[in-house]
């Protein structure tokens, strides 16, 4: 990881974060109409999770800051009736200030506040006021197979559970750009003693770290406390975004993540890009040099017209080895129940039969399937035309078991794009494809 001393690094992630939605979302329309003209169903959505944070941490500053979801939606602007947006906050009072900068940009028009995500249409911009953790498994399954940039900045690690993010992470269709939380790791960072003995405020932040980590036995707390010790706490930290480094890796096949710190001492900030594709590594260094920083040297070559299907990727050195995890296999499977044959379970026992999901939850309640397991399932069925339904979010959801299959519509082969004379073209499909 590199250090950069200026421009502020609040700034500079706010702007990678749109540099990156913009050269994102113009690959997305180029991958549908590679010659100008579309040849299969085009959808593909930008989400941000914590939509108002960037503004919340900034009135904490004293600064001011265009929040790096306004500055992702004008990025995309030249695609933004192609893409389905989604503003996300539990916060109301943030979510009115971006709704009032989206009018003052123009932007008024797409603007629409819901509930519901899988309402949201192409071109439209979605206000939703909702935590991560409710909105993951409706996003999950209105997103389907689509392709997604999920931005997330959360204002504190509780905020973002892996228990909620794992879910979204192993699709391969789904690109993560996370701002890592380090404020809740320095807050606590000179408490000593067991857990029950910490003040309240401590313990809430140690629980959140280790909800952000997924060890729910707080196991990470020793090596940071002798980490911090030993070498202080920029140190550790790193150590700790390595450890998350690797374990959104594991989360999905083929996951390549990228982490880069902006800044350096207390106020730095450590980007992390989670993607299939080893050439949007390079976009993304191509975005931070845009903000005016030195990104890392790029580790993958910047064409491969025959890419690997498992690409090596060199890490960069760190000091710490503090908190070393074994290295994912190359098959790598999603991890908890075989979800396909649970839904095809589920598709034989209630064929034919309309059934309200309250119910099924209830009957599925001691299967040791988590709600949001459930939702993945209902999505499978529904994706394969199995069965139908609409928003699960509402209070009398049903859905009804087909008793024939709907016929999928037919595939529209993807025609390779004509790169122009001298263009780069890292986002374009692999040659064949």
């Amino acid at each position: 990881m590199t250090a950069s001393a200026s421009p502020d690094p609040e700034l500079l992630s706010c702007a990678i974060a749109g540099g990156y939605a913009g050269r994102w979302a113009r690959a997305q329309v180029r991958r549908a109409e590679p010659q100008g003209e579309a040849v299969e169903p085009f959808s593909a959505w930008f989400v941000d999770a914590f939509a108002g944070a960037d503004l919340q941490r900034a009135a904490l500053r004293g600064a001011a800051v265009e929040a790096g979801a306004l500055v992702s939606v004008r990025a995309m602007a030249d695609s933004g009736d192609r893409i389905q947006v989604v503003l996300a906050d539990e916060d109301p009072g943030l979510l009115v200030r971006l709704e009032h900068e989206l009018e003052r940009l123009g932007m008024g028009g797409r603007v629409r506040r819901t509930r519901d995500v899988a309402s949201i249409q192409p071109g439209e911009i979605g206000l939703v006021e909702s935590s991560f953790s409710a909105l993951s498994a409706g996003l999950v399954d209105a997103i389907g197979d689509s392709a997604v940039l999920v931005r997330l900045a959360p204002l504190s690690a509780r905020a973002l559970p892996w228990t909620a993010l794992q879910p979204i992470a192993w699709r391969a269709e789904a690109e993560l750009l996370l701002r890592f939380p380090a404020e809740d790791f320095h807050k606590q960072a000179r408490v000593t003693g067991p857990i029950a003995d910490f003040p309240p405020n401590i313990r809430r932040l140690v629980e959140g770290c280790s909800a952000l980590l997924g060890d729910g036995r707080h196991g990470w707390l020793a090596a940071w406390r002798d980490a911090v010790r030993r070498d202080g706490a920029d140190a550790a930290l790193d150590a700790i975004v390595d450890r998350y480094r690797e374990l959104v890796v594991g989360a999905g096949e083929g996951r390549i993540v990228r982490a880069q710190r902006l800044g350096s001492g207390a106020e730095s900030i450590h980007l992390l890009l989670a993607t299939s594709n080893p050439a949007h590594v390079l976009e993304l260094n191509g975005a931070i040099a845009d903000g005016g920083a030195d990104p890392l040297p790029p580790d993958i070559p910047a064409v491969d017209p025959e890419p690997e299907l498992e690409p090596e990727v060199v890490e960069p050195p760190i000091a710490l080895d503090l908190f070393p995890l074994p290295r994912p296999p190359v098959e790598r499977k999603p991890r908890g129940p075989d979800l396909r044959a649970v839904a095809d379970d589920l598709h034989t026992r209630h064929r034919g039969s309309l059934v309200a999901y309250p119910a099924l939850l209830a009957t599925l309640a001691d299967s040791g399937l988590t709600p949001e397991q459930v939702r993945e399932v209902l999505a499978i069925l529904k994706r394969e035309g199995r069965a139908a339904y609409r928003s699960l979010d509402a209070a009398n959801a049903e859905i009804d078991f087909l008793l024939e299959a709907a016929a999928p519509a037919p595939a529209r082969k993807r025609k390779p794009r004509k790169a122009a004379p001298g263009e780069l073209g890292l986002f374009d499909p692999p040659e064949g494809e």
